[in-house]
């Protein structure tokens, strides 16, 4: 089984040090591609000093595109999604493994150390949660080839679009809550709310695509979940606005 990582990136020099030094380990196990979007920090030059990385630049891409790109440029039977913000745990390689020997797609758990976090909005389709996202998760190359990649024009929620085709043609996506890795949330009240904002904008994209998902996201009733869905409805409303 060989294993391909890859990391979309842009402006990520506080982030994409932490995540390569975690993968230091088991480089010799598994293929690194780093998709740049353009970066105008030290990003690309942090990553250029693991030797283990195999850098492309690709300016202006969305994380679909990029992921993408990456995908065609990658040579493993697994594909790995990781976000620059991530850290690997000691155990995940392991996890990841074991997992992918039993099933096509594998989510895994991904806390942040400092337990900040932005809730999900969920979306169950026949009985499996379609919003695993792309900051730890991992498909056989074949659903590629079978469902199709990820759609290009979209900004957010690209993952979620994925995983429902996968689910629709009969795949299982297996949650292993051991297979963890660190993510390192917004440290800001902006940060957070930029993110809320983008991901509304997102799931409007999400329910252009497929309305039949539009009365499918369960929003929980906490405070921070309201405050989410405000701020995500205001970027959902734009979205219908510039449809």
């Amino acid at each position: 089984m060989k294993i391909s990582i890859i990391i979309t990136t842009k402006n990520e020099e506080y982030n994409i040090s932490r995540l390569l030094k975690s993968i230091l380990k088991i480089k010799n196990e598994i293929e690194v591609i780093v998709i740049d979007a353009g970066s105008t920090d030290k990003t690309c030059e942090i990553a250029k000093n693991y030797d283990f990385v195999k850098l492309i630049s690709a300016p202006s891409s969305l994380r679909g595109g990029g992921r993408n790109i990456g995908i065609k440029k990658s040579s493993g039977d697994v594909i790995v999604f990781l976000d620059a913000d991530t850290e690997l745990t000691d155990e995940w390689y392991s996890e990841l493994v074991s997992s992918m020997k039993r099933y096509d797609i594998v989510a895994g758990y991904s806390p942040d150390p400092e337990g900040r976090h932005l809730p999900r909005v969920p979306i169950y389709v026949n009985g499996q949660d379609i919003t695993y996202p792309t900051c730890n998760i991992a498909y056989k190359r074949e659903i590629f080839e079978k469902v199709g990649y990820f759609r290009e024009e979209m900004i957010t929620a690209e993952d979620v679009e994925l995983n429902y085709r996968c689910v629709k043609a009969g795949y299982l996506i297996f949650y292993n809550p051991k297979m963890i890795i660190y993510h390192y949330q917004r440290t800001t009240r902006v940060g957070f709310a930029r993110q809320a904002f983008w991901n509304g904008y997102g799931r409007r994209q999400l329910n252009r695509i497929h309305p039949e998902l539009k009365h499918m996201h369960q929003h929980g009733m906490g405070l921070k979940n309201l405050i989410r869905l405000g701020i995500g409805f205001l970027g959902l409303s734009l979205g219908r606005l510039f449809k």
